[in-house]
């Protein structure tokens, strides 16, 4: 089973030992080098945003996402998750380059393993291209190995 980046956006983020709902999903915190959803930054309203490390959620349904408490929200921890939070590395409409600086469109989607968090595929158009040709994401594009420029 797969999710996509734009399907999780805004999708609420509840409290697995209250129940209570603890903001809405606005962000995915992606680790580019292993291709992998590191974390999740929760937003409490239009000033508030919190980091939850993928390790302390225990579902990521339809639905909601769960994580085990309120006690797992935190601060971003670094100038890649603060950057994250403030939504310069999202990467759904994200401008991809290829390594020779070739521009290729942008993101539209990502699809991603609830599960365990790992990147599936990044949607550039319609295009699926393989999270192995992911090479960096910063606030000015996403960089793609340049394989991409014999397309």
């Amino acid at each position: 089973m797969t999710d996509s980046f734009r399907e999780a956006h805004g999708r609420k983020v509840v409290s697995r030992a209250t129940a209570e709902a603890l903001g809405e999903l606005s962000h995915m915190v992606v680790d580019s080098s292993r291709r992998h959803v590191s974390a999740v930054v929760v937003s409490k309203g239009k000033k508030h945003a919190f980091v939850v490390d993928w390790e302390h959620i225990s579902g990521f349904g339809p639905d909601a996402v769960m994580v085990e408490s309120e006690d797992t929200l935190r601060p971003p921890a670094d100038d890649h998750e603060q950057e994250t939070v403030d939504g310069k590395l999202e990467l759904v409409g994200k401008r991809v380059l290829s390594e020779r600086g070739n521009e290729h469109g942008s993101i539209t989607d990502v699809e991603f393993d609830p599960d365990s968090g790992d990147i599936g595929s990044l949607l550039v158009g319609e295009e699926r291209i393989p999270p192995t040709d992911l090479l960096g994401v910063g606030s000015y594009a996403a960089v793609l190995a340049g394989s991409h420029d014999d397309r």
